[in-house]
């Protein structure tokens, strides 16, 4: 059980990042990162004295820099940094406009690096650990979900490499690759993935079975369910996903 630390959680007001700061937050202090000021003044009420609220949209460095800035000046100690926030787009690569791109991979993958390099000195001190919250979609990759599932491979692969690099230090670096989950990002884009067919779990068995995983050592966490076959024959068979989800995409 993780107790007594200074947790930084991103995409902390819904989702997998609420339920994370709602369990952490009754033995830490919880460091809780979201763009919506409302709700997180609604989530310092669960927790006045562990909740300690910031509020930055992911794909603004100037802003990510004065968070950190204003963390540094009242945390001189930081133990975990997760990486939850994310958002996606589900539609054709070509009806795709060049802002959504960036704006997706400024918030799901150069926000990570950015505040994984601002505090990666503070954790090595501490011994404390990064949590990078992926996707399946990182593993499988999705037709309708290109631009989505390119952010979660590189998320996987930055994961891998931080963590055969900073080894020696002590650290621990965990990669967590949740399938489909029901937050406000899954709805908006529904309407296409309705057409695969996807398993849909709750975000407080997702967080609760990660943070099961890193009591346990696991440092790449997948769900435990029939979608480990899918990454079976994606890593032996990929002609046979190539061909199922070719069969599924919506003529549109």
């Amino acid at each position: 059980m993780i107790q007594g630390k200074n947790i930084i959680i991103t995409g902390a007001t819904s989702g997998i990042g609420l339920e994370l700061v709602q369990i952490l937050a009754q033995h830490n202090n919880i460091l809780a990162i979201g763009r919506d000021e409302k709700k997180l003044a609604d989530l310092k009420r669960i927790n006045s004295d562990h909740i300690h609220t910031f509020v930055a949209d992911l794909s603004d460095i100037s802003a990510l820099d004065m968070i950190v800035k204003k963390i540094l000046i009242k945390f001189n100690h930081i133990d975990a940094l997760f990486n939850n926030a994310g958002i996606s787009i589900a539609k054709k690569f070509l009806d795709t406009e060049q802002d959504e791109i960036n704006h997706l991979f400024k918030t799901n993958v150069l926000s990570v690096f950015y505040l994984t390099r601002a505090f990666l000195e503070k954790i090595i001190e501490s011994k404390g650990m990064i949590v990078n919250i992926g996707s399946l979609f990182g593993d499988i990759a999705h037709p309708l979900f290109s631009i989505y599932s390119s952010s979660k491979f590189a998320i996987k692969g930055f994961t891998d490499s931080l963590r055969r690099e900073y080894l020696h230090t002590g650290i621990k670096i965990f990669y967590v690759a949740p399938r489909a989950t029901k937050t406000p990002g899954l709805e908006k884009t529904m309407n296409i993935g309705k057409y695969f067919k996807m398993n849909i779990d709750e975000p407080r068995a997702v967080a609760e079975h990660i943070l099961y995983s890193i009591d346990k050592g696991i440092y790449r966490i997948y769900p435990k369910t029939i979608e480990r076959i899918f990454l079976f024959v994606q890593k032996f068979f990929p002609s046979l996903i190539d061909e199922n989800l070719n069969k599924r995409i919506p003529r549109i």
